[in-house]
């Protein structure tokens, strides 16, 4: 089995590697080695003379050496147990070549890093992740920037626990499913949570704080509701844990729930998408912006 990760050749990330060897850790063990495929996408020259254009080749080659190595020192004595290839792709689209390879790899997710400017911590998506989480045939995963997990010399799952976004509707109940699929095979722990926001998203700002309570205790109680019945349809086992949290807004609701050291937070695909494509929806891309933890983005499934 494959998981590629994309690193942008000017700003390696450590943390995209980190969390890809995250992800390998976490999802079922194949019957094989995982291979963790190592890809940079670099456009080609277009416009720059025959000389300029071979100087910019040569500086191409050089860097893709640089990280290589870097890439490989990085990794070394803590995730000894992967077979990693370095791909190096020209193309004028970075998200698309990387989506391709993807598909051609048949890989069992797809690793980004964070936007050169997100502050350390947070989850900022830039052009090529956006793409991505619009148009990825397998899971998305973003790592928030600066991101880290113990470099242990073991396979030992450094995810302790899967939490699904459950927004109360149908679509998105093949996350938790996914969720609780992979959690069935491996000691990890599953949260289905449901996060709101007091103002504008819910209810007008306007009305009164009584009314606003009031509201937030109804919609809470209706989110309780449907979790139980999702529990139901899904046969959920009776340790999966549970949670509501709403708050002034989407980073705050997002913070009013206690997250543990290598946690993922997994959201489904708007109804929206391609079929068998990830689709982002409005929900699920402000979650993911105000996320302190890495979020898997699952593909809408094919329709029976």
């Amino acid at each position: 089995m494959t998981v590629v990760v994309g690193l942008d050749p000017l700003a390696p990330s450590h943390g995209a590697l980190d969390l890809a060897v995250g992800v390998v850790r976490t999802l079922p063990e194949p019957s094989g080695p995982w291979t963790l495929v190592v890809a940079t996408v670099v456009p080609p020259a277009w416009g720059a003379s025959s000389g300029r254009r071979t100087e910019l080749e040569r500086l191409a080659r050089e860097r893709v050496e640089e990280l290589e190595h870097d890439v490989r020192e990085h990794l070394a004595g803590w995730a000894d147990e992967l077979v990693v290839e370095i791909v190096h792709r020209r193309g004028r689209s970075v998200s698309r070549e990387l989506a391709q390879l993807a598909q051609e790899r048949d890989a069992a997710a797809l690793v980004v890093g964070s936007a050169r400017d997100a502050r350390r911590g947070t989850t900022s998506v830039g052009s090529t992740a956006d793409y991505l989480l619009h148009s990825s045939p397998v899971p998305v995963t973003v790592a928030p920037r600066g991101y880290r997990i113990e470099h242990v010399a073991s396979t030992d799952v450094p995810t302790r626990r899967l939490t699904a976004a459950y927004s109360g509707v149908t679509a998105d109940a093949p996350a938790v499913r996914w969720a609780a699929d992979v959690t069935r095979e491996i000691e990890v722990g599953l949260r289905v949570a449901s996060f709101g926001v007091r103002a504008g998203d819910m209810y007008p700002p306007e009305a009164g704080l009584d009314i606003e309570a009031q509201v937030d205790e109804q919609w809470t109680q209706q989110m309780a509701t449907a979790q139980r019945a999702l529990r139901t349809a899904l046969d959920l086992p009776a340790d999966v844990e549970t949670v509501v949290a709403s708050g002034p807004s989407w980073e705050a609701s997002l913070a009013a729930v206690e997250w543990l050291p290598g946690e993922v937070l997994v959201v489904g695909s708007s109804t929206g998408g391609t079929l068998r494509r990830v689709f982002l929806g409005a929900r699920a891309a402000k979650i993911l912006r105000h996320a302190p933890v890495p979020v898997l983005v699952v593909p809408r499934p094919a329709a029976r």
